[in-house]
């Protein structure tokens, strides 16, 4: 409820929610969690992707080399590539260790990733870097 609050009161609204499944369970309790879950918000009326995407999408693992709760850029590519254009600027507020960022440049896209805990923004950075041969900030 808070969070969506927050989103509407900044003037977004969800268009969409998307499952990634995945094939182990990263938490246990009363049932094991096999899924991640996203919501898609907006704001205004942006077009309406050509091919849009499945609700349900497949979710590999990475092995969390970089991060406890890495994402696997090969499931965030096709977010990025259905919501915006080459030449975009992709926002991770929570960048972990830049998988968005990464899956930004590897769709064509620019990206500003913020992240607060300095050895995952340097393992961003590093992977930024072995990615496109310059030198990431």
């Amino acid at each position: 409820d808070v969070f969506m609050a927050a989103w509407k009161q900044a003037g977004f609204r969800i268009v969409g929610h998307l499952v990634f499944t995945k094939s182990y369970a990263s938490k246990a309790a009363f049932v094991g969690y096999r899924h991640e879950c996203a919501y898609l918000l907006a704001k205004g009326r942006p077009q309406v992707p050509g091919q849009p995407l499945p609700d349900v999408l497949p979710w590999a693992y990475s092995g969390n080399r970089h991060h406890p709760t890495e994402k696997p850029v090969g499931s965030l590519q096709p977010l990025i590539e259905s919501f915006t254009r080459p030449g975009d600027i992709v926002l991770d507020p929570f960048a972990g260790s830049g998988s968005t960022c990464v899956a930004a440049a590897k769709c064509g896209r620019r990206y500003i990733g913020i992240e607060l805990l300095p050895q995952y923004h340097q393992a961003g950075v590093n992977r930024l870097n072995q990615l496109t041969g310059q030198r990431a900030a």
